[in-house]
């Protein structure tokens, strides 16, 4: 399992922080914490989420079928 604080200085900005996580398989942990530098959210994902992520990626093979025309 991997795990991952962001910590931004004002809500907006963790919000787009951990907008940009989300797509590459991670997940939220727990709630928002708010502290002296602002605020942090607690990341997680496992590695078996990153490689099916990265296998969603690819791009999809086009089919032969040049034997149909």
């Amino acid at each position: 399992m991997e795990y991952n604080i962001i910590i931004a200085p004002d809500l907006d900005s963790l919000a787009t922080r951990v907008a940009d996580f989300i797509p590459m398989g991670w997940k939220l942990k727990g709630s928002i914490l708010e502290h002296n530098d602002g605020f942090a959210q607690q990341l997680e994902r496992r590695p078996s989420d990153a490689i099916r992520m990265q296998r969603k990626q690819r791009t999809p093979k086009q089919k032969r079928t040049k034997w149909i025309e």
